[in-house]
């Protein structure tokens, strides 16, 4: 190898450190702390002051480093690393000291920016003078940078046709050389795709470089710690922050939707701050204990709804036993590790990223005219409720104030709801102190007046170098967000928003908001109209505060042995506030009285952890053990007030209110858990792979006797593409990585109440004793003394790998969840005598089992970039055992409430039809359903006889045999779709999701007409059956008055059980970033302008103006679609 090929090589190592540090620090955020930037200071003049004898070269070096801001880059191979020398020197600069040590040696040194030294053999350079034939050359120059515009330092840049003709790019990724007119130039740099560059009648170049993830031996964060990816043997999904940070969705949940495999999230709501999202991993893993999955930020249990995306690092997804088990008693619906950004060393950075945009409904329910309501009620009831006058009057507007033409609901959704956030990032320091200050605000209107989400996040993340083995890292992070909404003023039955909505859904507008003398409406039920109760003085408010500091330090007395202690705390307070106020409507009627419940709450939660961490290599054998010790305690207090007849609806306080009929309460809990953990890392050459795990949980949750869990696991992987017979056959070249693994272990779940075990005494139980009214209390409820944990076993297997260097990748896993011993409380009581209910209890079981796949290609040519990455999963849920509800039905299911055995949970139960009776004939001769319909007419839903006391069809349709399991809410297949390119100064991204093998059903008013004297949505009238041109399988049967106990055609059946799958487009993103030469007069380093969409298209075959996503019977919030223009500003 050539000398000039040596010192190329010297030089990729010697700038990656930089490389990683530009890259890093291109990732900036906040302002209000901005005073903390006076904590980087410079070290151009920095002295040295050492007195070392006798030590080799390589080792004096490391004494310089610990004892300065310098650091040293060389190649191993370096002669002279191991010679023997001395260096006394006082207060002198670099320059004397290395002449000083060098001298004598075949090394010499260059400075480079930011106190790098790079040690290279002497005349190393030589072959990179220039001859004769090459001064005759022409030059050409660039520019290297990465896809942020960050440049890349230390790029080496050569002719193709001669090799030996090559240079480095500088500290701002600069280069200059002298080419032949027709070279190509070779662009290669460790970490990155090696490009070449034609240059044929161009002398100027920008070069956009692109990661090559093989190389850069990218590190995945597990649990307690990070491990090498090629290493990693068990099944975990991680999403960089950088991908979350760029979409413009408030919800990090929605962000993350369709981006990893195994992970299904439900959006439950469109609310603003409305944390109802539920997420799946890997299926829904208990019928009784919360399925939750636990989710830790820094090592701290927190919310995803409160965490700013500019300030992640990354999210990781443990999916399987062999990477959970470290959390034991909490892992057995997964865990979702998220790591907040540190600080970088070097000069300060800031970055501002903004977007302001606005929201509107994916579906809205599209309601009838009052005029046309008012025909259909005549139609259903087969009388003249309305005259053609009146009807008439409905639909001129000739007498508003008595025959109004309102819709309600669109006058409560009356606006696109503002969406803006503004994140900034403050990142920086030296060697021994760095930080990362983050600020960020998000403001989000409802489509509702007065329904908003207020959050600030504010986070100080530092790491000092105490000692240079003793390293102090702080956490700091300030929550504080509010949520308000409408309230309904006293007097109705509804008090919440999502009763304002469903009683707009409701009500026919026929009567008005406001009379023509400005007084409010009477409304349906004489308490005013869905749209006054919004512009009333009621209100519901629910700010909170949050904060968290997590300080751990992290010691190293041995080169193979770390240290850890972490300490952290979680201190949260909120106060609710529900004012219903009184108001004036038509008549004089006054609706109240009014009335304010208060409600304080604090909480908090300490933890301290500590691990030691020991790593060792013997030959090609690797060794890593983790030991550890956590112990964990909350506790919360809470107290409400309540008081009514306020003097004025502009004094929402308590003590305004009269005291007359005053209440209080309160109450607190408390938790502990504690826990000793272990793991065990070995590979031989990172061929042949082992992972044990285990933890050793105690639970305050469970009786003394059964406070105490084991949770182990083990993994195994072999790489087969690092075996001799692949690696160095040439025919297998294609085959970059190949591994095989599987793994095994048993998690746990005690996500269940506070105290399960224990016999309470329920207060409140009053009695009188002859002319006294007594407080009383008394047992309730019958507990179970031998409650124990909940428990998964989980094995996984499958294969990873990559082919053509990442031109291709496929990630395959088969697993199967078996959960046991499930926290359940059974319906009813222990029995009529008693009159008890019953408490958790250990009984039943049930099995999640699939199939993931990850497909991922990558391209890079020139200034193109394409990476796609798609995943499809298959879950099938089934319910083994009830245990103590193994009840057999008389149609040979068992089980009952909704779940049965062999069945999935979450099941549609009910019956199966054909279409609907044509005429009295069609009635007479179907299967005898009196049973279901007493009295059929011509429209009603025909329902199925399909089995009967003997086991098959009798001819009549019973409850007791013919219902059936029609599906189940729990999605069988998820997929998701992702594209970015980018192209110059250019981008695009595209991210799709979608699910299919599962039902949904719209129920009360979101799915019958007439409800409860309800509305008629389009659909239902424009496919409901006529009797003058009858059809078999109508859309919607009959029109009919529906009571709120249904009717016979309102039961659960396939008619109204629709399938739920669907296609959604979730984000689509355009953006431009400005030309660096437009910038530096302004010292910015990098603008980008982008566009983006969320929820822009949604394929599905669901009736019209309901989103699939959601099952409703009318309370709901419509999921949101958003769009947005966004800015990127780095300095």
């Amino acid at each position: 190898m050539s000398r000039i090929e040596n010192e190329k090589q010297l030089l990729n190592y010697f700038f990656m450190e930089q490389k990683h540090f530009f890259k890093r620090c291109s990732l900036t955020k906040p302002v209000i702390f901005l005073l903390f930037l006076f904590m980087t200071t410079s070290t151009a003049f920095a002295q040295i002051t050492v007195n070392l004898q006798n030590r080799p070269l390589r080792e004096t070096l490391k004494e310089i480093e610990k004892v300065s801001d310098y650091k040293f880059f060389y190649n191993e191979s370096l002669p002279d690393l191991e010679k023997i020398v001395s260096l006394q020197v006082t207060n002198a600069g670099i320059d004397e000291a290395m002449k000083f040590l060098l001298s004598g040696t075949s090394i010499e040194y260059r400075k480079g920016e930011k106190n790098i030294i790079a040690l290279v053999e002497k005349n190393a350079s030589e072959g990179q003078q220039k001859s004769p034939a090459q001064s005759r050359k022409r030059p050409v120059k660039g520019r290297v940078a990465d896809a942020s515009g960050e440049p890349v330092i230390g790029v080496t840049i050569v002719e193709k046709a001669n090799p030996s003709n090559g240079t480095i790019t500088d500290v701002d990724g600069h280069f200059t050389i002298d080419v032949q007119s027709d070279a190509v130039l070779r662009i290669s740099y460790i970490g990155y795709r090696d490009q070449e560059i034609p240059t044929t009648g161009k002398t100027s170049f920008d070069i956009v470089m692109h990661e090559d993830t093989k190389q850069l031996d990218e590190v995945v964060v597990v649990g307690y710690g990070v491990q090498k990816k090629v290493n990693i043997i068990g099944s975990i999904a991680q999403v960089d922050g950088e991908k979350i940070s760029q979409r413009t969705n408030a919800n990090i949940t929605n962000a993350l939707t369709g981006m990893m495999s195994g992970v299904t999230i439900i959006q439950g709501s469109g609310a603003p701050g409305n944390p109802s999202n539920s997420v799946q991993i890997r299926g829904v893993g208990s019928f009784g204990a919360s399925p939750t999955a636990l989710v830790l930020v820094d090592g701290i249990p927190g919310s995803l709804a409160d965490i700013n995306p500019a300030e992640i690092e990354s999210i990781s997804v443990l999916k399987d036993a062999s990477t959970a088990a470290i959390y034991g008693a909490r892992a057995a619906n997964g865990v979702i590790l998220i790591t907040t950004k540190s600080g970088k060393e070097g000069k300060v950075q800031v970055l501002y990223n903004g977007y302001v945009g606005f929201n509107r409904p994916t579906a809205f329910p599209d309601l009838v005219p009052t005029w046309e309501y008012a025909q259909l009620l005549n139609e259903a009831s087969n009388s003249t409720v309305y005259t053609d006058e009146q009807i008439a009057k409905f639909k001129d507007g000739s007498d508003p104030d008595h025959y109004a033409n309102e819709n309600y609901l669109k006058r409560v959704f009356d606006r696109d709801g503002l969406q803006t956030s503004h994140d900034l990032n403050v990142n920086g320091g030296g060697k021994t102190n760095r930080y990362l200050l983050t600020f960020g605000y998000l403001k989000q209107n409802g489509l509702i007046a007065k329904n908003d989400y207020t959050r600030y996040n504010a986070r100080v993340n530092l790491t000092t170098e105490l000692l240079p083995n003793l390293k102090l890292t702080t956490r700091i992070n300030g929550v504080m967000s509010e949520r308000n909404e409408p309230a309904i003023p006293a007097g109705d039955d509804a008090d919440d928003m999502e009763g304002i909505i469903i009683k707009a859904l409701r009500f026919p507008g026929v009567t008005p908001v406001k009379l023509s003398d400005g007084t409010y409406g009477k409304g349906q039920e004489v308490h005013g109209t869905p749209p006054a109760w919004i512009e009333s003085p009621s209100f519901y408010s629910l700010p909170q505060y949050k904060t968290t500091a997590n300080v751990s330090l992290t010691y190293q007395p041995l080169e193979l042995l770390e240290l850890t202690a972490m300490g952290g705390i979680t201190y949260g307070n909120y106060e609710e506030k529900r004012f219903r106020s009184t108001l004036k409507i038509e008549g004089g009627r006054v609706l109240g009285p009014s009335f304010l419940e208060n409600r304080m709450q604090r909480s908090l939660y300490k933890t301290f952890q500590a691990t030691a961490n020991y790593g060792r290599k013997i030959g090609q054998h690797n060794f890593s053990l983790l030991a550890g010790y956590s112990f964990e305690d909350y506790s919360d207090r809470w107290l409400k007030g309540f008081r009514d007849n306020f003097a004025s609806n502009d004094l929402p306080y308590l003590d305004v209110g009269a005291p007359d009929n005053q209440k209080a309460d309160g109450a607190g809990q408390e938790w502990a858990l504690q826990s000793l953990f272990g793991r065990l890392n070995y590979n031989y050459a990172e061929r042949y792979l082992l992972e044990t795990t285990m933890r050793y949980d105690g639970s305050s949750r469970f009786p003394k006797s059964k406070k105490y869990g084991f949770f182990p696991s083990v993994a195994l992987g072999w790489r087969l593409s690092e075996e001799t017979f692949i690696r160095e056959n040439e025919k297998m070249s294609w085959l970059t990585n190949l591994k095989l693994k599987a793994s095994w272990g048993v998690l746990g779940n005690q996500n269940i109440g506070i105290y399960p075990y224990q016999t309470l005494y329920d207060l409140g139980r009053n009695y009188p004793f002859g002319n006294t009214f007594s407080s009383g209390a008394s047992i309730t409820t019958l507990t179970d003394p031998n409650l124990r944990w909940e428990s998964t076993r989980t094995w996984d297997m499958g294969f990873e790998s990559s082919l053509w260097n990442g031109l291709l990748s496929f990630n395959v896993a088969y697993f199967n969840r078996y959960t046991y011993d499930i926290l359940y409380a059974p319906s009813g009581s222990v029995s009529s005598v008693l009159g008890l209910n019953i408490s958790p209890i250990n009984t039943g079981s049930l099995t999640n089992r699939g199939l993931e796949l990850e497909v991922g290609h990558h391209l890079s040519s020139g200034d193109f970039t394409l990476d796609v990455q798609g995943n499809f999963n298959i879950v099938q849920n089934e319910i083994e055992t009830l245990g103590v509800g193994d009840v057999k039905q008389l149609n040979g299911l068992v089980g009952s409430g909704g779940l049965y055995i062999g069945h999935p949970m979450q099941v549609y139960y009910g019956y199966q039809t054909d279409g609907v009776f044509l005429d009295a004939d069609d009635v007479k001769t179907w299967a005898d359903q009196t049973k279901v319909t007493p009295k059929a007419q011509v429209g009603d839903i025909r329902y199925k006889d399909i089995n009967g006391p003997d086991g098959v069809p009798d001819g009549k349709v019973d409850p007791n045999y013919d219902r059936v399991v029609l599906g189940t809410r729990i999605p069988k297949y998820t997929f998701g779709l992702g594209i970015q390119t980018s192209y110059k100064e250019f981008d695009a991204a595209v991210q799709m999701q979608g699910v299919a093998g599962v039902k949904g059903m719209l129920s009360g008013v979101a799915g019958f007409a007439m409800w409860q004297e309800g509305n008629v949505q389009r659909w239902q009238a424009d496919g409901r059956f006529r009797s003058d041109s009858p059809e078999r399988y109508p859309s919607y049967p009959r029109l009919e008055t529906v009571s709120g106990g249904g009717s016979p055609n309102t039961e659960v059946s396939d008619f109204w059980v629709r399938d739920a799958s669907y296609l959604r487009v979730r984000n689509v993103q355009l953006g431009y970033t400005l030309p660096k030469q437009w910038l530096h007069a302004l010292h910015i380093s990098g603008v980008r302008i982008y566009v983006s969409g969320e929820n822009l298209l949604t394929l599905s075959g669901y009736p019209r103006g309901w989103d699939p996503e959601i099952n409703t019977n009318g309370r709901y919030y419509p999921i949101q679609q958003t769009y947005t223009l966004g800015l990127n500003i780095k300095f």
